[in-house]
Protein backbone atom coordinates (compact mmCIF):
# COMPACT_ATOMS: atom_id res chain seq x y z
CA UNK A 1 0.00 0.00 0.00
CA UNK A 2 1.16 3.35 -0.46
CA UNK A 3 3.18 5.01 2.20
CA UNK A 4 3.15 8.68 2.74
CA UNK A 5 4.72 11.24 4.81
CA UNK A 6 3.95 13.33 7.70
CA UNK A 7 7.03 15.23 8.62
CA UNK A 8 6.01 16.37 12.25
CA UNK A 9 9.19 17.50 13.91
CA UNK A 10 10.03 18.88 17.12
CA UNK A 11 13.18 21.11 16.53
CA UNK A 12 15.23 22.52 19.91
CA UNK A 13 17.57 24.36 19.29
CA UNK A 14 19.26 25.71 22.72
CA UNK A 15 22.14 28.06 21.33
CA UNK A 16 24.26 29.94 24.02
CA UNK A 17 26.80 32.84 22.04
CA UNK A 18 28.35 32.34 25.38
CA UNK A 19 26.31 30.26 27.33
CA UNK A 20 22.95 28.42 27.92
CA UNK A 21 19.23 28.48 28.30
CA UNK A 22 16.90 27.30 31.53
CA UNK A 23 13.68 27.88 32.83
CA UNK A 24 11.47 29.09 35.83
CA UNK A 25 10.48 27.40 38.73
CA UNK A 26 10.86 23.60 39.10
CA UNK A 27 10.60 21.07 41.42
CA UNK A 28 11.59 17.16 41.39
CA UNK A 29 15.15 17.47 41.36
CA UNK A 30 16.46 14.01 42.38
CA UNK A 31 13.48 13.24 39.26
CA UNK A 32 15.41 15.42 37.27
CA UNK A 33 18.75 13.80 37.72
CA UNK A 34 16.73 10.16 37.46
CA UNK A 35 15.87 11.73 33.35
CA UNK A 36 19.07 13.05 33.16
CA UNK A 37 21.45 9.72 34.22
CA UNK A 38 19.18 7.26 32.13
CA UNK A 39 19.09 9.53 29.42
CA UNK A 40 23.26 9.85 29.58
CA UNK A 41 23.38 6.15 29.63
CA UNK A 42 21.19 5.58 26.88
CA UNK A 43 22.83 7.45 24.21
CA UNK A 44 26.43 7.74 25.72
CA UNK A 45 29.10 6.79 22.98
CA UNK A 46 32.98 6.68 23.71
CA UNK A 47 34.81 10.41 22.38
CA UNK A 48 34.03 13.80 22.65
CA UNK A 49 30.40 13.37 23.58
CA UNK A 50 27.52 15.85 24.21
CA UNK A 51 24.27 15.58 24.74
CA UNK A 52 20.98 18.45 25.83
CA UNK A 53 18.97 16.88 28.55
CA UNK A 54 17.00 20.20 28.50
CA UNK A 55 16.64 20.23 24.81
CA UNK A 56 15.32 16.53 24.70
CA UNK A 57 12.90 17.32 27.72
CA UNK A 58 11.35 20.25 26.08
CA UNK A 59 10.85 17.80 22.58
CA UNK A 60 9.59 15.11 24.36
CA UNK A 61 7.07 17.21 26.26
CA UNK A 62 6.08 19.03 23.37
CA UNK A 63 5.34 15.46 21.28
CA UNK A 64 3.30 14.46 24.47
CA UNK A 65 1.11 17.08 23.61
CA UNK A 66 0.00 15.38 19.92
CA UNK A 67 -0.12 11.69 21.38
CA UNK A 68 -2.60 9.58 23.33
CA UNK A 69 -3.53 6.43 25.00
CA UNK A 70 -0.43 4.31 25.77
CA UNK A 71 2.00 6.41 23.42
CA UNK A 72 1.47 9.63 26.03
CA UNK A 73 1.51 7.27 29.01
CA UNK A 74 5.34 5.88 27.52
CA UNK A 75 6.10 9.59 27.32
CA UNK A 76 5.09 10.62 30.54
CA UNK A 77 6.93 7.53 31.91
CA UNK A 78 10.52 8.84 31.51
CA UNK A 79 9.47 12.61 31.81
CA UNK A 80 10.07 14.64 34.94
CA UNK A 81 6.90 15.38 36.49
CA UNK A 82 6.57 19.48 36.19
CA UNK A 83 5.20 21.81 33.50
CA UNK A 84 7.70 22.99 31.12
CA UNK A 85 7.89 27.62 31.03
CA UNK A 86 8.25 30.44 29.28
CA UNK A 87 11.99 31.63 29.79
CA UNK A 88 12.57 34.98 27.58
CA UNK A 89 14.13 37.53 28.62
CA UNK A 90 14.90 40.22 26.14
CA UNK A 91 18.31 40.00 24.84
CA UNK A 92 19.38 37.50 26.65
CA UNK A 93 17.37 34.34 26.83
CA UNK A 94 14.93 34.89 23.30
CA UNK A 95 12.63 31.68 22.73
CA UNK A 96 10.33 30.73 20.23
CA UNK A 97 8.42 28.01 19.23
CA UNK A 98 6.14 27.29 16.14
CA UNK A 99 3.48 25.15 14.57
CA UNK A 100 3.84 24.62 10.79
CA UNK A 101 0.57 23.45 8.92
CA UNK A 102 0.43 22.58 5.21
CA UNK A 103 -2.19 24.66 3.58
CA UNK A 104 -4.29 21.48 2.80
CA UNK A 105 -4.67 20.60 6.55
CA UNK A 106 -5.66 23.56 7.56
CA UNK A 107 -9.12 22.54 8.60
CA UNK A 108 -8.04 18.53 9.78
CA UNK A 109 -5.36 19.12 12.42
CA UNK A 110 -7.44 19.21 16.01
CA UNK A 111 -7.87 22.96 17.36
CA UNK A 112 -7.36 21.42 21.26
CA UNK A 113 -3.68 20.71 19.92
CA UNK A 114 -2.91 23.85 18.23
CA UNK A 115 -4.57 25.72 21.13
CA UNK A 116 -2.06 23.84 23.44
CA UNK A 117 0.69 24.35 21.90
CA UNK A 118 -0.58 28.16 21.79
CA UNK A 119 -1.57 28.44 25.42
CA UNK A 120 1.56 25.92 27.09
CA UNK A 121 4.56 26.81 24.75
CA UNK A 122 3.52 30.53 23.16
CA UNK A 123 3.74 28.63 20.05
CA UNK A 124 3.27 30.70 16.46
CA UNK A 125 1.31 28.62 14.42
CA UNK A 126 2.66 29.42 10.36
CA UNK A 127 0.60 28.27 7.49
CA UNK A 128 2.31 27.33 3.74
CA UNK A 129 1.49 25.05 0.74
CA UNK A 130 5.34 23.68 1.97
CA UNK A 131 6.16 22.82 -1.51
CA UNK A 132 10.13 23.32 -0.27
CA UNK A 133 11.54 23.52 3.29
CA UNK A 134 12.24 27.81 3.18
CA UNK A 135 9.78 28.80 5.70
CA UNK A 136 10.70 26.84 8.11
CA UNK A 137 14.77 26.95 7.45
CA UNK A 138 14.37 30.58 7.63
CA UNK A 139 12.63 30.61 10.34
CA UNK A 140 15.11 28.85 12.15
CA UNK A 141 17.60 31.30 11.49
CA UNK A 142 15.97 33.70 12.19
CA UNK A 143 15.19 32.86 15.67
CA UNK A 144 18.83 31.56 16.25
CA UNK A 145 20.31 34.91 15.81
CA UNK A 146 21.82 32.98 12.53
CA UNK A 147 23.81 30.50 14.60
CA UNK A 148 21.86 27.44 13.04
CA UNK A 149 20.89 27.97 8.94
CA UNK A 150 18.69 25.38 8.13
CA UNK A 151 17.54 22.02 9.45
CA UNK A 152 15.74 20.77 6.78
CA UNK A 153 17.36 19.78 2.79
CA UNK A 154 14.11 19.42 0.90
CA UNK A 155 10.50 18.44 2.10
CA UNK A 156 7.67 15.39 1.09
CA UNK A 157 5.36 16.09 -1.03
CA UNK A 158 2.57 14.70 1.78
CA UNK A 159 4.32 16.87 4.35
CA UNK A 160 1.45 17.48 6.78
CA UNK A 161 2.57 19.71 9.82
CA UNK A 162 5.98 20.52 11.91
CA UNK A 163 6.93 21.53 15.25
CA UNK A 164 9.90 23.66 16.47
CA UNK A 165 11.34 24.95 19.34
CA UNK A 166 14.12 27.70 19.21
CA UNK A 167 16.22 28.66 22.30
CA UNK A 168 19.01 31.01 21.76
CA UNK A 169 21.00 32.78 24.70
CA UNK A 170 24.37 35.10 25.18
CA UNK A 171 26.28 35.05 28.67
CA UNK A 172 29.58 35.16 29.28
CA UNK A 173 32.07 33.72 32.46
CA UNK A 174 31.25 35.78 35.61
CA UNK A 175 35.58 35.92 35.66
CA UNK A 176 37.07 35.84 31.82
CA UNK A 177 40.22 34.49 31.29
CA UNK A 178 42.88 36.18 30.48
CA UNK A 179 44.07 35.32 27.05
CA UNK A 180 47.76 36.13 27.71
CA UNK A 181 47.54 33.01 30.50
CA UNK A 182 46.79 30.63 27.81
CA UNK A 183 49.01 28.52 26.71
CA UNK A 184 50.08 25.20 24.76
CA UNK A 185 49.87 22.00 27.36
CA UNK A 186 49.79 18.27 27.35
CA UNK A 187 46.95 16.60 27.75
CA UNK A 188 46.48 13.37 27.82
CA UNK A 189 44.28 10.98 26.26
CA UNK A 190 42.66 7.86 27.19
CA UNK A 191 44.58 5.39 25.17
CA UNK A 192 47.92 7.39 27.06
CA UNK A 193 48.86 9.17 24.34
CA UNK A 194 50.21 13.05 24.60
CA UNK A 195 49.14 15.95 22.56
CA UNK A 196 49.49 19.94 22.91
CA UNK A 197 46.34 21.69 23.55
CA UNK A 198 45.65 25.47 24.34
CA UNK A 199 44.68 25.54 28.04
CA UNK A 200 43.27 28.65 29.91
CA UNK A 201 43.98 29.72 33.71
CA UNK A 202 42.55 31.27 35.72
CA UNK A 203 42.55 31.90 39.51
CA UNK A 204 39.77 31.84 42.11
CA UNK A 205 38.78 32.33 45.67
CA UNK A 206 36.38 30.23 47.48
CA UNK A 207 33.86 33.34 48.05
CA UNK A 208 33.10 33.02 44.30
CA UNK A 209 34.50 29.79 42.65
CA UNK A 210 33.19 25.68 44.10
CA UNK A 211 35.54 23.31 44.37
CA UNK A 212 34.02 19.55 44.44
CA UNK A 213 35.50 16.28 45.77
CA UNK A 214 33.70 13.00 45.65
CA UNK A 215 35.62 9.49 46.82
CA UNK A 216 34.82 8.71 42.37
CA UNK A 217 36.27 11.93 41.05
CA UNK A 218 37.22 16.32 41.55
CA UNK A 219 35.75 18.99 39.75
CA UNK A 220 34.87 23.10 39.81
CA UNK A 221 31.93 24.75 39.50
CA UNK A 222 32.60 28.07 36.93
CA UNK A 223 29.57 30.46 37.25
CA UNK A 224 28.39 32.61 34.02
CA UNK A 225 27.36 36.29 34.69
CA UNK A 226 23.88 36.93 35.79
CA UNK A 227 20.92 39.26 34.82
CA UNK A 228 17.84 41.05 35.93
CA UNK A 229 15.47 40.72 32.95
CA UNK A 230 13.40 43.77 35.11
CA UNK A 231 16.43 45.63 35.63
CA UNK A 232 18.76 44.78 32.85
CA UNK A 233 21.96 44.43 34.77
CA UNK A 234 23.88 41.37 36.49
CA UNK A 235 22.01 40.71 39.05
CA UNK A 236 23.25 37.32 41.02
CA UNK A 237 20.55 37.35 43.55
CA UNK A 238 17.55 38.27 41.31
CA UNK A 239 18.61 37.08 37.94
CA UNK A 240 19.55 34.33 35.60
CA UNK A 241 22.36 31.98 36.79
CA UNK A 242 23.79 29.48 35.09
CA UNK A 243 26.98 27.66 35.66
CA UNK A 244 29.47 25.57 33.66
CA UNK A 245 30.89 22.21 36.24
CA UNK A 246 33.89 20.75 34.85
CA UNK A 247 34.20 17.11 36.41
CA UNK A 248 37.32 14.98 36.48
CA UNK A 249 37.10 11.54 37.44
CA UNK A 250 39.57 9.79 39.23
CA UNK A 251 39.76 7.10 36.95
CA UNK A 252 38.40 5.75 33.33
CA UNK A 253 35.73 8.60 32.11
CA UNK A 254 33.83 5.83 30.07
CA UNK A 255 33.77 3.87 33.84
CA UNK A 256 32.67 6.69 35.63
CA UNK A 257 29.82 7.41 33.06
CA UNK A 258 28.65 3.76 33.00
CA UNK A 259 28.27 3.82 36.90
CA UNK A 260 26.94 7.19 37.19
CA UNK A 261 24.26 7.26 39.25
CA UNK A 262 21.94 10.34 40.90
CA UNK A 263 23.53 9.49 44.22
CA UNK A 264 27.05 10.67 42.68
CA UNK A 265 26.03 13.62 40.52
CA UNK A 266 24.44 14.91 44.32
CA UNK A 267 27.44 13.75 46.46
CA UNK A 268 29.36 15.76 44.07
CA UNK A 269 27.69 18.88 43.66
CA UNK A 270 26.96 19.36 47.44
CA UNK A 271 30.40 18.55 48.33
CA UNK A 272 31.07 22.17 47.84
CA UNK A 273 29.13 22.92 51.13
CA UNK A 274 31.19 21.52 53.23
CA UNK A 275 33.77 24.06 52.17
CA UNK A 276 33.62 26.74 55.24
CA UNK A 277 37.37 28.21 55.20
CA UNK A 278 38.98 30.40 52.95
CA UNK A 279 40.74 28.89 49.80
CA UNK A 280 42.16 29.37 46.32
CA UNK A 281 41.34 27.53 43.30
CA UNK A 282 44.18 27.64 40.44
CA UNK A 283 41.94 26.35 37.53
CA UNK A 284 43.44 24.61 34.00
CA UNK A 285 41.45 24.03 31.60
CA UNK A 286 41.34 22.72 28.04
CA UNK A 287 39.77 24.93 24.94
CA UNK A 288 37.72 22.92 22.91
CA UNK A 289 35.36 23.12 20.21
CA UNK A 290 33.25 20.56 19.06
CA UNK A 291 29.87 18.77 16.95
CA UNK A 292 28.08 15.52 18.04
CA UNK A 293 25.06 13.65 16.44
CA UNK A 294 23.46 10.93 18.78
CA UNK A 295 23.28 8.46 15.92
CA UNK A 296 21.27 5.90 18.01
CA UNK A 297 18.84 8.49 19.24
CA UNK A 298 15.85 6.36 18.11
CA UNK A 299 16.82 3.28 19.78
CA UNK A 300 17.70 5.42 22.90
CA UNK A 301 14.58 6.50 23.49
CA UNK A 302 12.87 2.75 22.74
CA UNK A 303 15.20 1.32 24.99
CA UNK A 304 14.04 4.13 27.92
CA UNK A 305 10.58 2.73 27.17
CA UNK A 306 9.36 5.17 24.69
CA UNK A 307 7.98 2.46 22.39
CA UNK A 308 4.72 2.35 20.65
CA UNK A 309 5.34 6.08 19.61
CA UNK A 310 7.88 4.54 17.26
CA UNK A 311 5.60 1.38 15.49
CA UNK A 312 3.43 2.38 12.91
CA UNK A 313 0.68 -0.19 14.63
CA UNK A 314 0.48 0.97 18.08
CA UNK A 315 1.43 4.76 17.50
CA UNK A 316 -1.18 7.27 18.58
CA UNK A 317 -1.26 10.55 18.06
CA UNK A 318 -4.91 11.26 17.72
CA UNK A 319 -4.34 14.21 19.69
CA UNK A 320 -3.25 15.70 16.51
CA UNK A 321 -5.78 14.52 14.08
CA UNK A 322 -8.77 12.78 14.37
CA UNK A 323 -8.70 9.18 13.45
CA UNK A 324 -11.01 9.07 10.95
CA UNK A 325 -9.62 11.83 9.47
CA UNK A 326 -6.48 9.85 8.44
CA UNK A 327 -6.02 7.57 5.79
CA UNK A 328 -3.28 5.77 7.61
CA UNK A 329 -1.94 5.75 11.29
CA UNK A 330 1.07 8.21 11.65
CA UNK A 331 4.07 7.27 14.14
CA UNK A 332 7.55 8.45 14.81
CA UNK A 333 10.02 7.26 12.37
CA UNK A 334 12.81 9.43 12.76
CA UNK A 335 14.69 11.06 16.23
CA UNK A 336 17.83 13.02 15.68
CA UNK A 337 19.78 15.34 18.01
CA UNK A 338 22.57 16.89 17.61
CA UNK A 339 24.90 19.20 19.55
CA UNK A 340 27.98 21.78 19.02
CA UNK A 341 29.76 23.62 21.77
CA UNK A 342 32.87 25.85 21.82
CA UNK A 343 34.40 27.09 24.94
CA UNK A 344 36.64 29.55 25.46
CA UNK A 345 38.47 32.31 27.15
CA UNK A 346 35.28 34.39 27.04
CA UNK A 347 32.50 32.05 27.70
CA UNK A 348 30.70 29.15 26.01
CA UNK A 349 29.02 28.66 22.33
CA UNK A 350 26.89 25.90 22.32
CA UNK A 351 23.69 24.80 20.43
CA UNK A 352 21.50 21.17 20.58
CA UNK A 353 19.05 19.90 18.04
CA UNK A 354 16.09 17.65 18.62
CA UNK A 355 14.39 16.31 15.85
CA UNK A 356 11.61 14.01 15.40
CA UNK A 357 10.38 12.84 11.47
CA UNK A 358 6.76 11.34 11.62
CA UNK A 359 5.27 9.54 8.85
CA UNK A 360 2.50 7.71 7.97
CA UNK A 361 1.99 4.76 7.17
CA UNK A 362 -0.38 2.05 5.40
CA UNK A 363 -0.48 -0.69 7.13
CA UNK A 364 36.81 20.15 50.79
CA UNK A 365 40.35 22.76 51.85
CA UNK A 366 42.12 24.50 54.96
CA UNK A 367 42.15 27.92 55.06
CA UNK A 368 44.19 29.64 52.83
CA UNK A 369 45.33 26.26 51.01
CA UNK A 370 46.00 26.27 47.20
CA UNK A 371 44.24 23.92 45.39
CA UNK A 372 45.20 23.44 41.87
CA UNK A 373 43.39 21.28 39.41
CA UNK A 374 44.31 20.75 35.86
CA UNK A 375 41.76 19.44 33.67
CA UNK A 376 44.62 17.22 31.38
CA UNK A 377 43.08 14.28 31.34
CA UNK A 378 39.36 13.10 29.78
CA UNK A 379 36.78 15.03 31.76
CA UNK A 380 33.19 15.41 31.96
CA UNK A 381 30.98 19.09 32.27
CA UNK A 382 27.80 20.26 32.41
CA UNK A 383 26.01 23.43 32.06
CA UNK A 384 23.51 23.59 34.35
CA UNK A 385 20.89 26.45 35.52
CA UNK A 386 21.94 27.18 39.55
CA UNK A 387 18.02 27.51 40.36
CA UNK A 388 16.50 25.49 38.72
CA UNK A 389 18.90 22.69 38.64
CA UNK A 390 18.47 21.89 35.21
CA UNK A 391 21.36 20.39 33.13
CA UNK A 392 21.28 22.23 29.79
CA UNK A 393 24.08 20.14 28.74
CA UNK A 394 26.05 17.07 29.49
CA UNK A 395 29.22 16.30 27.91
CA UNK A 396 32.72 14.60 27.76
CA UNK A 397 35.89 15.60 26.64
CA UNK A 398 38.09 13.49 25.28
CA UNK A 399 40.81 15.17 22.57
CA UNK A 400 40.29 19.16 22.68
CA UNK A 401 41.21 20.35 19.27
CA UNK A 402 44.61 21.03 18.46
CA UNK A 403 44.81 25.12 17.63
CA UNK A 404 46.20 26.33 14.80
CA UNK A 405 48.09 30.19 15.02
CA UNK A 406 46.28 32.59 17.53
CA UNK A 407 42.85 31.45 18.95
CA UNK A 408 42.54 33.23 22.00
CA UNK A 409 39.53 35.07 22.46
CA UNK A 410 38.94 38.61 21.89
Amino acid sequence: MKKSLLLLFMLTLCLFTCCSCQKKGSSGYNTKNSFNVKLIKATYKKGNYLVSPYSIEVSLNMLKEGANGNTKKQIEKILPDRKISDISVKNKVNVANALFIKDYYKKLIKNEFKIDLIDNYNSEVIYDEFKTPDVINNWVNKKTDGMIKKILNDIDDDFVLGLANAIAVDVEWEKAFDCADTTKESFTKSNGKKINVEMMHNTYSSSDFKYLESKNAKGVVIPYQSYNPTTGKDDYDNGRNLEFIAILPNDDVNKYIENLTEKEINNLINSAKEASSEYEIHLALPRFKYEYSVDNFKEALMSLGIKDAFDYEKADFTNIMKQSDMKDNIYVSTAIHKTYIDLNEKGTRAAAITYFGVDSYAAIPQEKDIVNIEFNKPFVYMIRDTKTKDVLFFGAVFEPNLWEGKTCSK
